[in-house]
């Protein structure tokens, strides 16, 4: 084992008793600040230069609030106060942050058509065309640009209000709101499809259930008219009279059943085919004015950090070899030197080192 390297006074020598002190490891810093500060300045100056050489972004902003679904039909309602459902877990916030990230509806966004204006032109045309992707592979053209397009997408939602905010950062402002744009668009039309298709399954149940109801209405009126056709002084008995009332209240039973019915029906059928918008837009995208901060002075200052510590270490690293190479003929030396050796033996002969660990030469 190693003996702890000191150094005192600026010179190595063997253990004292208070090990390194304030001033040696000091005189080493002032040795080689030369070396120190040069690593710190080039190292800043290369953070600031990949900071203001990078290509400037834009950031836009849009937010918009799900409407609320329309009005339940009697049919949900009865289900809901009986605890069989009702909710629409697809009007929750969360739904609409997945919704936003989810691939099928990037790539929707990504498919649709951009004007980008450059110097040679106007360039129009998806995502592929205006950043350059290329593949023959549909599939990994399409995952491309899905990629691309969740990369500059930032998302959040406020649990008080249920807005959700969607940030977009571009290289250039007009990608950033139209990207933003499309986004709200096809969050709108999937909401849209969805209540489409939810109305067109309600409209499908409910004109079936129509049906059945109609046919127990008319049941239960010829059931009523039978009695009345058999019994004309029915209220001069208390038996016939009971037996009308029950009739007459069956009879008004399915009438309700079958008027609710039949509304729920022209309700579904509205809105199967009803187009207007079912977001509201807080916030629409604007194109902004200014680049983002691309925050030269903190990247500097970090770069300035890492290179006065790469300093500081290769300055010790080099110290400490310089003492140890005085005296070729001290322990400490000689052990390094070997196992610097076996080091580098492990490297060019890894199973060696396995060997050694895991089988050990039985004493003689």
């Amino acid at each position: 084992m190693l003996p702890p390297v000191t150094w005192e006074a600026g010179r190595v020598g063997p253990p004292s008793e208070g090990g390194a002190t304030v001033v040696s490891l000091l005189s080493v810093l002032l040795r080689f600040r030369a070396l120190i500060i040069v690593l710190g300045i080039l190292s800043g100056f290369y953070a600031w230069y990949q900071s203001y050489s990078s290509p400037r972004r834009y950031t836009t902003t849009a937010s918009f609030m799900p409407q609320g679904a329309r009005a339940q039909s009697q049919l949900s309602g009865l289900a809901q106060q009986f605890g069989l459902g009702g909710g629409d877990a697809g009007q929750s916030p969360s739904f609409y942050l997945d919704l936003v990230e989810s691939r099928s509806l990037l790539a929707a966004v990504a498919r649709r058509e951009y004007t980008l204006r450059t110097d040679s032109g106007v360039l129009t045309g998806p995502i592929d065309k205006i950043y350059g992707i290329r593949s023959q592979n549909p599939t990994v053209l399409r995952a491309a640009m899905v990629d691309v397009v969740k990369g500059q997408i930032q998302k959040n939602a406020n649990p008080r209000t249920g807005v959700i905010t969607v940030k977009v950062n571009s290289r250039t402002p007009e990608m950033a709101v139209q990207i933003a744009q499309n986004i709200l668009d096809e969050v709108n039309r999937f909401n849209l499809n969805r209540r489409q298709q939810q109305a067109g399954l309600e409209r499908t149940f409910v004109e079936k259930r129509l049906g059945e109801a109609q046919m127990e209405l008319r049941q239960a009126e010829e059931n009523l008219q039978s009695f009345l056709t058999e019994n004309r002084e029915f209220r001069s008995s208390p038996g016939l009279q009971l037996e009308f009332d029950r009739l007459n209240r069956t009879v008004s039973m399915r009438q309700q059943l079958y008027n609710g019915l039949a509304q729920s029906y022209e309700q579904a059928k509205i809105e199967e085919v009803r187009d207007i918008p079912v977001i509201t837009v807080v916030e629409p995208p604007e194109l902004p004015i200014y680049p983002d901060p691309q925050g030269g002075m903190r990247k500097t200052l970090i770069g300035v950090i890492v290179g006065l510590a790469i300093g500081v270490v290769i300055a010790f690293g080099t110290h400490l070899v310089t003492v140890l190479r005085r005296d070729r003929e001290s322990d400490d030396y000689v052990e390094i030197a070997q196992l610097s050796r076996e080091a580098v033996d492990d490297l060019i002969h890894p199973w060696r080192l396995f060997t050694r660990l895991f089988w050990r030469p039985r004493q003689a």
